[in-house]
Protein backbone atom coordinates (compact mmCIF):
# COMPACT_ATOMS: atom_id res chain seq x y z
CA UNK A 1 0.00 0.00 0.00
CA UNK A 2 1.42 3.37 -0.97
CA UNK A 3 0.72 6.81 0.38
CA UNK A 4 0.55 9.76 -2.02
CA UNK A 5 1.98 7.69 -4.83
CA UNK A 6 5.00 6.50 -2.87
CA UNK A 7 5.76 2.93 -3.72
CA UNK A 8 3.44 2.88 -6.74
CA UNK A 9 4.72 2.44 -10.28
CA UNK A 10 4.64 5.56 -12.47
CA UNK A 11 1.55 6.01 -14.61
CA UNK A 12 1.72 4.62 -18.09
CA UNK A 13 0.79 7.03 -20.85
CA UNK A 14 -0.28 6.41 -24.42
CA UNK A 15 2.19 4.65 -26.68
CA UNK A 16 4.67 7.01 -28.32
CA UNK A 17 3.98 9.92 -25.96
CA UNK A 18 7.07 11.81 -24.84
CA UNK A 19 8.25 10.85 -21.37
CA UNK A 20 9.65 14.24 -20.42
CA UNK A 21 8.33 17.77 -20.77
CA UNK A 22 6.51 18.58 -23.97
CA UNK A 23 8.84 18.98 -26.91
CA UNK A 24 9.51 22.52 -28.05
CA UNK A 25 9.84 23.72 -31.59
CA UNK A 26 13.40 23.64 -32.89
CA UNK A 27 15.16 26.99 -32.90
CA UNK A 28 15.82 28.62 -36.21
CA UNK A 29 18.26 31.33 -35.11
CA UNK A 30 21.90 30.75 -34.37
CA UNK A 31 23.55 31.80 -31.09
CA UNK A 32 26.44 34.19 -31.61
CA UNK A 33 28.79 35.93 -29.20
CA UNK A 34 29.41 39.61 -29.80
CA UNK A 35 32.65 41.49 -29.37
CA UNK A 36 34.96 40.16 -26.69
CA UNK A 37 36.98 43.35 -26.26
CA UNK A 38 38.24 43.89 -22.75
CA UNK A 39 36.22 46.32 -20.65
CA UNK A 40 38.28 49.28 -19.53
CA UNK A 41 37.85 50.34 -15.90
CA UNK A 42 36.72 53.84 -15.14
CA UNK A 43 36.76 56.15 -12.16
CA UNK A 44 38.80 55.27 -9.11
CA UNK A 45 39.86 51.85 -10.41
CA UNK A 46 41.32 53.46 -13.54
CA UNK A 47 43.16 56.01 -11.38
CA UNK A 48 44.55 53.15 -9.29
CA UNK A 49 45.74 51.30 -12.39
CA UNK A 50 47.40 54.45 -13.74
CA UNK A 51 49.18 54.90 -10.40
CA UNK A 52 47.51 58.21 -9.59
CA UNK A 53 46.25 56.86 -6.26
CA UNK A 54 47.39 54.02 -4.03
CA UNK A 55 45.46 50.97 -2.91
CA UNK A 56 44.71 52.52 0.49
CA UNK A 57 43.18 55.62 -1.10
CA UNK A 58 41.14 53.42 -3.47
CA UNK A 59 39.80 51.28 -0.62
CA UNK A 60 39.09 54.32 1.55
CA UNK A 61 37.07 55.78 -1.33
CA UNK A 62 35.13 52.53 -1.77
CA UNK A 63 34.39 52.39 1.97
CA UNK A 64 33.15 56.00 1.90
CA UNK A 65 31.02 55.23 -1.14
CA UNK A 66 29.57 52.13 0.53
CA UNK A 67 28.69 53.97 3.73
CA UNK A 68 27.50 57.31 2.35
CA UNK A 69 23.86 56.26 2.77
CA UNK A 70 24.48 56.11 6.54
CA UNK A 71 25.45 59.79 6.80
CA UNK A 72 22.75 61.59 8.74
CA UNK A 73 21.38 58.30 10.08
CA UNK A 74 24.33 57.64 12.39
CA UNK A 75 26.29 59.99 14.59
CA UNK A 76 29.73 60.98 13.25
CA UNK A 77 31.39 58.71 15.83
CA UNK A 78 29.22 55.75 14.84
CA UNK A 79 29.83 56.37 11.15
CA UNK A 80 33.59 56.56 11.73
CA UNK A 81 33.42 53.27 13.64
CA UNK A 82 31.52 51.56 10.80
CA UNK A 83 34.03 52.86 8.24
CA UNK A 84 37.03 51.79 10.32
CA UNK A 85 35.53 48.35 10.89
CA UNK A 86 34.74 47.86 7.21
CA UNK A 87 38.19 49.07 6.21
CA UNK A 88 39.76 46.64 8.70
CA UNK A 89 37.71 43.76 7.31
CA UNK A 90 38.93 44.55 3.79
CA UNK A 91 42.48 43.90 5.01
CA UNK A 92 41.84 40.93 7.29
CA UNK A 93 38.90 38.84 6.03
CA UNK A 94 40.31 36.23 3.61
CA UNK A 95 37.30 36.38 1.30
CA UNK A 96 37.42 40.18 1.07
CA UNK A 97 41.21 40.19 0.67
CA UNK A 98 40.80 37.83 -2.30
CA UNK A 99 38.04 40.01 -3.76
CA UNK A 100 40.28 43.08 -3.50
CA UNK A 101 43.17 41.14 -5.07
CA UNK A 102 41.01 40.01 -8.00
CA UNK A 103 39.62 43.49 -8.55
CA UNK A 104 42.81 45.50 -8.21
CA UNK A 105 45.60 42.98 -8.64
CA UNK A 106 46.95 44.04 -5.24
CA UNK A 107 46.43 42.74 -1.72
CA UNK A 108 45.65 45.18 1.10
CA UNK A 109 48.09 45.40 3.98
CA UNK A 110 46.70 44.25 7.35
CA UNK A 111 46.19 47.13 9.77
CA UNK A 112 48.91 47.60 12.38
CA UNK A 113 46.59 48.50 15.24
Amino acid sequence: MGIDGIGKPPPIGPAGAPLGPAATAPTTSRFEVGSTAQIKPSGELARLERGEIGLDAYLDGKVSEATQHLAGKLSPDQLAFVRETLRGELASDPVLVELVRRTTGKSPEPSRE
